[in-house]
């Protein structure tokens, strides 16, 4: 009786696993699932497509002439809002992938189960393609810098390491004033991004869905009454404003509640309605982020104004892409915009480097429309070439890679669980 007894013990044992192992199962595939099979969201592309456009037009003056009319613009319109319009998109769609993991248990493992798979993820998809063209930029310093367009490589190497390590935003201030930035000067961004999603699942754990709301809220009110604008001396707090992406992820929380499917503004189905507003609201952002914006608190509004295009771009709807012409253009863009980011300011560099004169050349540099327009269809061969190639060979397929390592280690995380 008593061998029958533990038999039936050990049975029931057995089952107990099986049961928790299946339910371990399902939960790591559902949550990996959302990396893999969430719906492609057509008006995110266009914003992320818009944020890089406006990225170039804020860098494309340095092979313009040093008279061009464009410059006069840019002392009223920036459009350095498409990094901001990054931070959102990129806050949203993060968080709106994890939101279903944060775990309820704030203990140590849980905490490691949640965060270890979501930091492999964003490692692989932003560092290999980032440190791949920091060693670009490094190369072109250490070849290139006889005719003055690349800075000299023992100026640019601080720089560089800083980008490489990820705290190039906290020394970009100085960096910028002393003049060593190079064409390394883009990833103050990419820094203070991965600053922030090293922090998130912290935060997740700590504050729980409930919580990270208050959060984040007072996050965004603690700088958005702070004088932020990109001058000279270059304010400390530039490199590492966070109230863009702090709204992301209070979209990407908000996101599927009854009180959000409430407010959908339907009424931008009218595209009479919203062409204007849309364009308003590319005028008045690029406004916005100038050395002296028309309103006060300009980098905070910023951060509102790109909330309000993510919010309307967050239903899917395709208010931003009735046209399917527009659409495919736009899709291709913002499916690349990071490997452009990466690449559009070397590109320019490389433009000068191949058609400019030598600043002591005695023949100086030929300004004339139709060099000009060359400059400018060469950038964009080149920044669109080499963007190609970045996206297929290292973003897209170690991408891949950190999506399998991440799923490896939940499925792994689950057995030591049951075990």
């Amino acid at each position: 009786m008593a061998f029958s007894r533990n038999k039936k013990s050990r049975v029931r044992r057995a089952l107990v696993r099986m049961r928790v192992d299946y339910a371990g199962l399902i939960n790591t595939t559902m949550q990996t699932a959302d990396h893999a099979t969430m719906k492609k969201n057509g008006d995110i592309e266009a914003l992320r497509a818009l944020a890089i456009i406006l990225v170039i037009l804020a860098h494309i003056a340095v092979i313009l002439s040093p008279t061009s009319q464009y410059w006069i613009i840019l002392e009223n319109f920036r459009f350095g809002y498409g990094v901001d319009l990054f931070f959102c998109v990129s806050g949203f769609i993060i968080t709106k992938s994890i939101k279903n993991e944060i775990p309820d248990s704030r203990s140590w493992s849980s905490f490691i189960k949640f965060s270890a798979p979501f930091w492999v993820r964003r490692f692989w998809r932003l560092m290999p393609s980032a440190l791949f063209w920091i060693c670009i930029c490094l190369a072109c310093s250490y070849f290139l810098s006889n005719k003055g367009v690349f800075l000299e490589f023992n100026k640019i190497l601080p720089s560089a390491t800083a980008a490489a390590f990820q705290y190039f935003n906290i020394i970009y201030s100085s960096a910028r004033d002393a003049g060593t930035l190079g064409d390394t000067g883009i990833y103050w961004s990419l820094s203070l991004e991965n600053q922030f999603y090293f922090a998130l699942p912290l935060i997740a754990v700590l504050f729980g869905k409930r919580w990270m709301p208050v959060f984040f809220v007072v996050l965004i009110l603690a700088q958005f009454f702070i004088n932020r604008q990109l001058v000279h001396p270059t304010p400390e707090l530039w490199a590492v404003r966070t109230d863009a992406i702090s709204f992301g992820v209070l979209l990407a929380l908000w996101h599927g509640s009854q009180s959000y499917e409430r407010v959908e503004p339907t009424f931008l189905n009218n595209g009479y309605i919203l062409t204007p507003l849309l364009l308003g609201a590319i005028v008045l952002l690029a406004s916005l982020t100038a050395p002296l914006p028309p309103l006060p608190f300009a980098m905070g509004l910023t951060a509102v104004g790109s909330a309000v295009l993510v919010w309307i771009a967050s239903y899917n709807q395709r208010y931003f892409t009735k046209n399917n012409y527009i659409s495919r253009i736009m899709n291709y863009l913002g499916s690349r915009s990071y490997s452009i980011y990466l690449t559009h300011v070397i590109c320019l560099s490389l433009t000068k480097q191949f058609f400019f004169s030598a600043p002591t050349a005695p023949t100086p540099t030929n300004f004339d429309t139709p060099h000009t327009i060359f400059y400018i269809l060469s950038f964009l061969a080149m920044t669109l070439s080499f963007s190609e190639i970045s996206y297929r060979l290292l973003e897209t397929p170690l991408r891949s890679k950190g999506t399998v390592l991440s799923k490896k280690m939940q499925s792994k995380g689950c057995y030591e669980v049951s075990s």
